[in-house]
């Protein structure tokens, strides 16, 4: 847990003497200590996250409902949130869009009343609220689970293959899990947890753009991989949203990753859009699927995501060569790995185009085609790399705003 985060809680307890007036706000300032104390524990002593059930299941026969199945967890604040009965959930959306399926802590009005009849609730319950969105909110919450959509089908499914659900399956890939104690933490576990410990980040959010029409999934999977591993591997917090659209509302993203093949075009409103999120140091990393072309040597040709980018925006990009810390600032590299493919890496202006397909790369290459684990390996090395460097570029700024407001 962060400094920033434990500061603000400030502990008020009641200072009881002769003749002191008990009211409400006393009653509530003497629970509201212990309740603190409480959550405050959680937050630095365990983790965040579901620690046990809660799983997501298709209704059987399978419809457009889920099952969530009872559980324990400890959301973002350091409630405790219990589901006892599993519960039955009807998916409402009929777009065609990624739905998240999230959690959260809420306190509930109860019984018995005074006066009986019409007076006021004299229980609070602390019970929860579960509900779908197309994107994730700003407050505290916990992700259930996550399903590409497509109302057509009719059905929502378990995944069979649950590293790599379809449209229609219920991915479960993105849930929060808390660890377990320390006492039962094992070696391998707590070198996993080193990275966070020496170089700690808050969120970081990761939107997936695909110029191919709407709900595509080139390299949709690969990115999906590329988060997964990241939260196992350094224990980063990352939030995934797909098919973003590209509006007014894109600030919130640490880095936007854009793909698309022969029919790439950026329209105007997405330039626009684009070009602002830039200016506020968002970080773009726009890269070019070789899936479907001429494999070719030639590190220099390009493709037409590259060639779109250039046209709308301008921009002067530049290879990564070594010592630049895109290379080094996370794993260490003595020149550009390998995707599905050798290509160039190139930067400038907050914009990282890549033609070396780790996209692909990412779930393993083409099909048919698959690549070497080496390769494989330094895809995700490289991914995080990125990442690492889109959240530095990102915060920097914010950091900046702070302290100038200070």
């Amino acid at each position: 847990m962060k400094l920033k985060d434990i500061v603000k809680f400030q502990f008020k307890r009641v200072n009881p003497f002769p003749g002191l007036v008990i009211d409400a706000d006393t009653w509530r300032d003497a629970h509201n200590y212990s309740r603190d104390q409480q959550r405050l524990h959680n937050l630095v002593f365990h983790q965040v996250g579901i620690i046990e059930g809660l799983e997501v299941t298709s209704n059987e026969p399978p419809d457009l409902s889920v099952n969530i199945h009872p559980g324990i967890a400890v959301d973002p604040e350091g409630n405790i949130i219990i589901v006892q009965n599993i519960y039955h959930y009807q998916i409402k959306n009929r777009d065609k869009e990624t739905v998240y399926l999230i959690i959260q802590f809420r306190e509930v009005l109860e019984g018995p009343y005074q006066p009986p009849n019409g007076g006021q609730p004299t229980r609070i319950v602390d019970g929860y609220r579960i509900q779908e969105r197309n994107n994730l909110p700003e407050e505290p919450y916990l992700e259930l689970a996550r399903i590409d959509l497509d109302p057509g089908e009719a059905v929502i499914r378990s995944a069979e293959n649950k590293e790599t659900p379809v449209k229609n399956e219920i991915n479960l890939n993105f849930r929060r899990e808390a660890t377990k104690s320390s006492s039962q933490t094992t070696s391998a576990e707590v070198a996993a947890m080193i990275p966070e410990i020496i170089n700690p980040k808050q969120k970081i959010v990761l939107g997936y753009v695909a110029a191919l029409g709407e709900n595509s999934d080139l390299h949709i999977h690969g990115l999906r991989n590329l988060a997964r591993e990241m939260e196992m591997r350094y224990n980063w917090i990352i939030e995934l949203e797909e098919n973003v659209t590209l509006d007014n509302n894109i600030d919130r993203f640490t880095m936007i990753y854009l793909t698309g093949g022969k029919d790439f075009r950026l329209g105007e409103d997405k330039q626009r859009v684009l070009g602002d999120f830039l200016k506020s140091n968002g970080v773009l990393v726009a890269e070019d699927c070789s899936e479907g072309t001429p494999r070719s040597n030639n590190s220099n040709i390009y493709g037409p995501v590259y060639d779109e980018l250039i046209d709308k925006f301008k921009l002067t990009l530049k290879p990564v060569n070594h010592g630049s810390p895109l290379l080094s600032n996370v794993n260490i590299f003595s020149e550009v790995p390998q995707g599905v493919k050798s290509g160039i890496l190139l930067k400038g202006n907050n914009v990282i185009y890549s033609n070396n397909d780790y996209g692909c790369a990412w779930q393993g290459g083409h099909k048919g085609n698959p690549i070497s684990r080496d390769a494989i390996r330094s895809a995700f090395e490289i991914g995080a790399n990125i990442i690492d460097y889109a959240y530095t570029t990102k915060t920097s700024v914010r950091n900046k705003k702070l302290k100038v407001n200070e």
